[in-house]
């Protein structure tokens, strides 16, 4: 019995047949799994309060203005939660990279592309994910808001990234699974795709593909 051929993946058009440069990647649900989404790992590990509290004061740790621990520290005694910090920290342990993700973009920096990893992470879980994942030299700039001391969706984290990969905004595709950061940038005339968390890299290629090729070079 024949075994179905599998379709070739679409190819990534040549720089210069468009006019963006720059392709910006989120990380978590674009470049890499999660499994379970975020706010129900986080009210499955320390309850609805706990998740509530945490997203909203996670600002100063994505920033890089406060340690990942000390926030779970100060949540964890103030809403005197039964979860230990060392168990809420392990919510963060816990992603795995794509790989037909990851081959879309080096395939664009073969075409020339510049890429950028795009994502809010605290201090440690970037670490993490350098040293565990493999991230280093993914992509041609890394753009971690620990590190910029900016955070998705604040327009001055874009308008960064954008320096940093020398692109304008209209020279830029900007990929990720949140609605609220995909609207900022598409506010700042940054080609974007709003990509369904873990979806996948087979549907990632085709949403790049299909931006690519839909903008015409002038």
């Amino acid at each position: 019995m024949m075994q179905a051929s599998v379709p070739a993946p679409p190819t990534i058009p040549t720089l210069g047949t468009t006019p963006i440069r720059a392709v910006l990647f989120d990380a978590d649900g674009v470049l890499q799994f999660i499994g379970t989404p975020w706010d129900q790992a986080l009210e499955e590990g320390g309850g609805a309060e706990f998740a509530r509290a945490l997203l909203a004061e996670e600002g100063p740790a994505l920033m890089g203005r406060e340690d990942l621990r000390t926030l779970l520290e100060r949540l964890v005694t103030r809403l005197q939660l039964e979860a230990s910090v060392e168990a809420l920290l392990d919510l963060w342990w816990n992603a795995t990279p794509d790989p037909l993700a990851w081959q879309t973009v080096r395939d664009l920096k073969a075409a020339g592309y510049v890429t950028a990893l795009a994502t809010n992470q605290q201090r440690e879980r970037r670490e993490w994910m350098r040293r565990s994942l493999g991230y280093d030299g993914l992509c041609d700039v890394d753009a971690y808001s620990c590190a910029l001391g900016l955070a998705k969706p604040d327009p001055e984290y874009f308008h960064a990234v954008l320096e940093l990969v020398g692109a304008r905004p209209e020279e830029a595709l900007f990929v990720d699974d949140n609605a609220a950061n995909v609207s900022e940038a598409a506010a700042l005339g940054i080609h974007t795709v709003h990509h369904p968390a873990d979806a996948g890299g087979v549907l990632l290629r085709e949403e790049v593909v299909a931006v690519l090729g839909g903008a015409v070079a002038g």
